[in-house]
């Protein structure tokens, strides 16, 4: 939980957009906010675009920059950048909700209420542009879009409001209550003196529980790795039965800023985590480094060469795939013929290293299967063309939440008294208790607002 306001104000907002359909309405929003909300100022592309650029990697450092996102969606899918199985909207998207993550987030979708004029002014502009398409490739425009906002609807569904309007009046007044609601949110917190924690435990915390045979093994990893500087590349297996924390040991080594202090952290999926392709272009559109050819993991290499020639990177997939012997086809068709053309070209003097974590929802097979190894993950004589299995995750015990409850004193200033801290414990590692996940009874029981100081 951070002591001051580390979600400011809004100032500077990234407004994302088809730029042809939505041009009117994008517009007004953009005229309505600033003219309404003192100091705010809405990012539209064309008034940022740079010559001699990608649009990729500009749009991805707009969206780190700015202070909130708005997502203006209508009926066209629009553009999708070369070498990306998702569109520039949809990348926009996906890079607001990396940014800010799973706690209060400032990002505000926009969507017109079916039946309105709104929607049919939308549907008609998208039309336009569908009829100047073959008929396959404007149909296939039509469902990509209904997948996104299918996505984006998966997104919300854990309690997220999304903003819906009737007309481009509404639309306008809505946008700006958005912001203007922000800020006086963030505001009230400033003059109480501090930030208090939401309602949600950080899923960085949740991660920390029970977990130290992990992050002690990763922490012995990292030096065994670092005491051998001829090696370029080394990847970590996080593991264990389903739903048994993934998601959130993810969460922490993902917050972890004295582990990656000075390096590049690149965190999500992939779209198909089961094809090389796929994971090739993840990694390119996390850098900004857009690949001219085809997605292949040695042009993946001569990028990642570049930019370890500056520093490290961390590459954390929360997922290894799902297809059948997806840890073998992961480690055969990416891992080792990345780590193998990274090998084969010069080291830069003083450069970085490429650490990968990847997770499966699954214990790992005993024996492993090839690519794969269980030993000791801080052994010097470990072979890296291999990936390393961390100790596997187990069940959350009693004992461990109690530990945990007492740290947070310290490392969130979260204050639970002895008594609380054991009946705590005990509700969220009942059997087969309601919800089944630990983590998810922990937010349930509601102590980490109520206890915070």
């Amino acid at each position: 939980m951070p002591h001051e306001a580390d979600l400011p104000e809004i100032r500077q907002i990234f407004l994302s957009a088809t730029a042809q359909d939505c041009k009117t309405y994008r517009e007004a929003v953009r005229d309505f906010i600033e003219d309404n909300i003192e100091h705010a100022k809405i990012f539209l592309q064309e008034n940022w675009a740079e010559g001699g650029h990608f649009v990729e990697p500009v749009c991805k450092r707009k969206v780190d920059e700015c202070h909130a996102y708005l997502g203006l969606f209508g009926f066209r899918y629009g553009w999708t950048p070369p070498l990306q199985r998702c569109s520039i909207t949809e990348l926009e998207f996906r890079w607001a909700v990396n940014r800010w993550g799973e706690g209060e987030a400032p990002i505000f979708v926009l969507r017109p209420r079916p039946g309105t004029e709104a929607e049919q002014h939308l549907r008609e502009q998208a039309a336009r542009f569908h009829d100047q398409q073959p008929p396959a490739d404007a149909e296939a425009d039509r469902a990509a879009q209904r997948a996104f906002l299918a996505r984006v609807d998966q997104w919300a569904s854990n309690g997220r409001i999304q903003v819906f309007y009737d007309n481009q009046r509404q639309l306008e007044t809505r946008a700006a209550f958005c912001i203007a609601n922000w800020d006086l949110h963030v505001l009230r917190k400033a003059r109480r003196g501090r930030f208090q924690a939401p309602g949600d435990i950080d899923r960085g915390e949740l991660g920390r529980i029970g977990r130290k045979a992990q992050i002690d093994a990763l922490l012995d990893a990292i030096d065994a790795f670092q005491a051998r500087p001829t090696e370029r590349a080394a990847a970590f297996l996080i593991h264990g039965p389903e739903n048994h924390g993934q998601a959130e040991f993810i969460e922490y080594l993902r917050g972890s800023d004295d582990l990656w202090d000075g390096m590049d952290v690149c965190c999500g999926q992939a779209d198909e985590p089961d094809s090389a392709e796929s994971l090739v272009c993840w990694v390119c559109s996390q850098l900004g480094e857009p690949l001219l050819g085809e997605p292949t993991v040695d042009a993946l290499a001569g990028l990642l060469a570049a930019r370890l020639a500056k520093r490290s990177v961390v590459l954390i997939l929360r997922s290894v795939g799902h297809a059948g012997g997806h840890l073998a086809l992961f480690h055969r068709r990416f891992w080792q013929p990345l780590r193998d053309a990274l090998a084969s070209r010069p080291a830069a003097v003083g450069g970085g290293r490429l650490l990968c974590f990847v997770a499966d929802h699954a214990p790992l097979a005993d024996p492993p299967e090839p690519g794969f190894v269980a030993d000791d993950p801080g052994a010097g004589n470990l072979d890296y063309r291999q990936i390393v299995a961390l100790p596997p995750l187990a069940p959350i015990t009693a004992r461990q939440v109690r530990d945990w409850l007492g740290e947070i004193r310290k490392s969130a200033k979260v204050f639970v008294e002895d008594d609380e801290r054991r009946s705590i414990a005990d509700y969220a590692t009942t059997p087969d208790g309601n919800p089944p996940n630990v983590f998810d009874r922990l937010n349930r029981h509601g102590f980490w607002k109520s206890r915070a100081r």
